[in-house]
């Protein structure tokens, strides 16, 4: 084991073998299979290990200790000493359950410890601070929530505390499911016994309502492309264009450089990378829109830098002086104990983000006639269900293809009724 900190570095033997093939390189645990007890035997010690890791750096003032001394208290916890005597009189104590903010954060630095990607640590921490505050409203008496405290009351009181807050259903979802796995690492680790928050039904369903997804068109797109524009605003549309290009997230989009792009032997031109969120290599092809190639070019093949804040500011501007400004239908649902609709209209540029280069890229090979088993590659996305869902483009193309049918038929009525009137003349 290497642990790092404060400019120290403790390597520490674990004292376990294990076979290469049994070994994941990137969870650095064995690789679980059935009916092989000796392989959950290593991945318990490791985990045992990691956590007594984190209660000595913890504990001695998050790392204001030597590496001799880590090393012998590892031991001590290992098994591999015995703990010294203490004076006559003056017992050692025995070790304490840490509380459940105590092991939050502990986790937390666990996390960070062994470098959990920097987006998911975020959430991490975000959720613990918001069940901080849940817990000291609830709990004024400084005692907070014990482990065996969560509930089928508990999750109640913590949703009504959410919808007082009108917190939107997905991030007061979020929050409880974060709960529910800080509980369950805890109680992995024998820190509790409690499992009153397992089982289905711990978040609040989604009602069925949804508003429209919001796209750009390949219309619009191709307005946003000819659209004279300078500066800043020039730059967060080119960053658009490159975005709804491509359909990648804005945490991969935003990075393109030179080396990401590259010709196969019949000379078509690739981009390719691996997505920072999921690692799912992706093979883009460039000339699926006129106007991408041109904008790379321009800026050598690397997307301008920008932070998605600014970015998500400045495409409000630019669409709103392109002019579009129809009215879309959003529907937002909000935490309660069963959960709430709103709906409203608002003008298109209102409504449109970093998230919109994505779906837009999808939508439109979709109604440009491409398969969803072709643009899954493309997107990453793991199944055809979850990329229609995604796309929420059934329900529209379903009504036009009727309305086309119905258009059809009329206009077939019309050329028989005037051919038959012909003959009559005649």
């Amino acid at each position: 084991m290497f642990f790092r900190y404060r400019g120290k570095r403790l390597q520490y033997s674990t004292g376990l073998n294990i076979h290469p093939k049994d070994w994941d390189t990137k969870a650095q645990r064995p690789i679980a299979q059935a009916r092989r007890q000796d392989l959950f035997v290593i991945e318990r010690e490791l985990d045992n290990l990691s956590t007594y890791c984190m209660d000595i750096f913890i504990g001695k003032d998050y790392g204001a200790i030597s590496v001799e001394e880590f090393k012998r208290q590892l031991d001590i916890k290992m098994g591999k000493t015995a703990i010294p005597d203490a004076p006559q009189g003056d017992q050692e104590p025995e070790e304490k359950t840490p509380s459940f903010f105590e092991f939050i954060e502990q986790e937390i630095a666990e996390m960070k410890a062994t470098n959990m990607k920097q987006g998911s640590l975020k959430v991490f921490k975000r959720h613990a601070a918001i069940l901080k505050e849940f817990a000291l409203e609830q709990f004024p008496d400084g005692k907070m929530f014990a482990y065996e405290d969560v509930d089928w009351n508990f999750r109640l009181k913590l949703i009504d505390w959410l919808a007082g807050r009108n917190v939107q259903l997905a991030y007061g979802n979020k929050t409880l499911k974060i709960l529910r796995q800080y509980l369950e690492r805890a109680r992995r680790k024998k820190l509790h016994g409690n499992t009153d928050y397992q089982g289905v039904g711990w978040t609040v369903t989604r009602k069925k309502a949804t508003g429209q997804k919001v796209i750009l068109t390949l219309e619009e797109l191709n307005h946003l492309a000819g659209l004279k524009l300078s500066g800043h605003l020039a730059k967060v549309r080119d960053i658009c264009l490159i975005g709804a290009g491509t359909g990648q997230r804005y945490s991969d989009f935003s990075r393109y450089t030179p080396d990401n792009f590259y010709k196969t032997l019949n000379g078509i031109s690739i981009l390719s990378l691996i997505s920072t969120k999921t690692d799912t290599p992706a093979k883009i092809p460039l000339n699926l829109f006129t106007w991408l190639i041109p904008v790379l070019e321009k800026h050598g093949y690397s997307t301008p830098k920008m932070s998605m804040q600014k970015f998500n500011d400045g495409i409000k501007e630019v669409c709103k002086l392109a002019g579009f400004d129809e009215q879309v239908l959003k529907i937002e649902q909000y935490m309660g104990r069963k959960a709430r609709v709103e709906k409203y209209h608002a003008p298109k540029y209102e409504e449109v983000s970093s998230h919109i280069c994505r779906r837009s890229f999808a939508t439109n090979l979709y109604r440009m006639g491409y398969r969803l088993a072709q643009i899954m590659p493309l997107t990453g996305h793991a199944t055809e269900s979850q990329l229609r869902e995604y796309i929420g483009i059934d329900n529209e193309m379903n009504a036009e293809e009727i309305a086309f049918s119905i258009m059809e038929r009329r206009n077939n009525g019309r050329k028989g009724s005037a051919g038959t009137l012909k003959v009559v003349n005649s």
